[in-house]
């Protein structure tokens, strides 16, 4: 078949979960023959690579204006559509979309995440199309009201909820096939739009793991793994930097924290010392990167859908503290077995310090974590069936 797929950001360098997702998928589709063309923003230039052409047969890049961007989202939102599909809205793309669907001819198209919806809207595709929505993103606007960092993109958030609400149930009737990460997503669907979602699939993230994870690790570093320009990595962070790592300091006064990920904010970078705190911003070999740390937190308080961080640590052979909430979407974690799950910054500080210090406890939650997501969340066995979707 020859497939279709839109994305709202350039999936290369793959430095954050959204484009290792897309690509993922992109790389499970290419392995069973698919013949596949990628339509994507682009921020500033971008120099074709040749790499890039050995997942996507033919790329097609628009470049994003911030000035017409603010337009759509403001006209967007006047009409009770989401303000991120208007600022993701732009019509020299839908223009190239009607093109490919014109000369090229497509099997199927995919859109990632909702904001690319419109288009297919637009040209009127929905019978053959998937929505990769990935997250029930109103899950995770509701969930940033608990954070109590004060930001512009909370404000944003906390309007936006009651329009991406009625877009997600206005997508889950319309369209045959929506996809998400998480069963506990799927769930609270079901349950806030009252709708049968027979449409909605679970296809939850998979992982590479290391072949032979390293036994040698430095018994001092502390690593955190995300994209910081979102607000549930950054409050996570902020988290764990007031409220569990002076903890963990008075019991290990040479921990050392490592913030792992791209885009980090002028306030997540000010956190750096160069002596105990590190932001490393965007690392080519993430897991090069993270594979020598004791251990990885992720106490995340604002999530929906399955956390990469999670299973990109396990799968490097380090062991995770992390909250319920992340741990909830991964039905096979199990607590003091293949990963620590606390909620209270103390609980959280008492499970680090006591993996820094006991190395066979160390070692055994460790190799337990690897094995779990080894066994269970390779990307080939995860997206099964992936292009299938049902036509009435």
């Amino acid at each position: 078949m020859k497939l279709c797929l839109l994305s709202p950001r350039f999936p290369f360098p793959e430095n954050g979960g959204d484009v290792l997702r897309i690509n993922s998928i992109a790389r499970y589709l290419k392995s069973k023959g698919n013949e596949l063309i990628l339509i994507s923003f682009c921020f500033g230039e971008i120099k074709l690579k040749k790499e890039y052409f050995e997942l996507y047969d033919t790329i097609y890049i628009v470049k994003k204006h911030k000035i017409s961007s603010y337009i759509f989202a403001f006209l967007f939102a006047l009409v009770q559509k989401p303000i991120q599909c208007g600022y993701y809205f732009s019509g020299s793309f839908l223009r190239q979309f009607r093109r490919t669907l014109k000369n090229e001819n497509p099997d199927e198209c995919v859109a990632h995440l909702l904001r690319m919806v419109p288009y297919f809207e637009k040209t009127r595709v929905q019978k053959k199309s998937i929505v990769e929505m990935t997250d029930a993103l109103s899950k995770t606007y509701s969930l940033s009201r608990a954070s109590k960092q004060k930001s512009f993109k909370k404000i944003v958030y906390n309007f936006e909820l009651g329009l991406i609400k009625k877009y997600e149930r206005h997508v889950i009737k319309t369209f045959p096939k929506v996809v998400l990460v998480s069963q506990n997503d799927i769930d609270y669907l079901k349950k806030y739009t009252g709708l049968p979602c027979t449409n909605l699939c679970c296809y939850t993230n998979g992982v590479n793991c290391l072949e032979n994870p390293s036994k040698n690790y430095d018994r001092n570093k502390i690593c955190f793994v995300g994209n910081m320009r979102t607000l549930q990595n950054q409050d996570a962070v902020l988290f764990f930097m007031k409220e569990i790592f002076p903890i963990v300091k008075r019991h290990n006064p040479n921990a050392k924290f490592y913030i792992v990920g791209a885009e980090p904010s002028e306030q997540i970078k000010s956190l750096a010392d160069g002596k105990s705190i590190f932001v490393t911003g965007f690392i080519e070999n993430l897991e090069g990167a993270i594979s020598d740390s004791c251990v990885a937190v992720a106490p995340v308080r604002i999530a929906a859908g399955i956390q990469n961080k999670v299973l990109v640590a396990m799968g490097c052979g380090v062991p995770v503290v992390m909250s319920p909430l992340i741990s909830a979407a991964i039905p096979e974690l199990s607590d003091g077995k293949n990963c620590i799950i606390k909620d209270s910054a103390a609980d959280i500080a008492e499970s680090v310090v006591r993996l820094m210090s006991d190395e066979s406890y160390r070692n055994s939650i460790a190799e337990n974590g690897y094995r779990t997501v080894k066994e269970n969340y390779s990307w080939n066995k995860k997206l099964d069936g992936y292009e299938d979707i049902e036509r009435n």
